[in-house]
């Protein structure tokens, strides 16, 4: 249950950054969700690397989808800084 809701964390991060090439006005709505939902995968992902994985679970794939969360994380809110920075007039 663990690594689908780090593949599901993962794969919304992603979905923001496709809005944003797609549609780059419409992120006035939805960075401050962006930024709460990016935030969130951060401690998550940083939970998820600290614990033990399931009987079942490889060790491996569950630090490696820990790590890939908190990566694509990371480079969402340095993405969202950037947006802040260089396009004020969004926030």
């Amino acid at each position: 249950m663990r690594r689908v809701i780090l593949i599901l964390l993962m794969l919304i991060q992603i979905l923001f950054f496709i809005n944003y090439t797609i549609n780059d006005g419409i992120i006035f709505y939805n960075i401050y969700i962006w930024f709460t939902i990016a935030a969130l995968a951060i401690i998550v992902g940083v939970r998820a690397f600290r614990s033990e994985p399931h009987l079942n679970e490889s060790r491996h794939m569950h630090s490696y989808f820990s790590l890939a969360l908190i990566i694509v994380s990371c480079a969402s809110v340095l993405f969202i800084l950037y947006i802040a920075i260089m396009q004020p007039y969004y926030l």
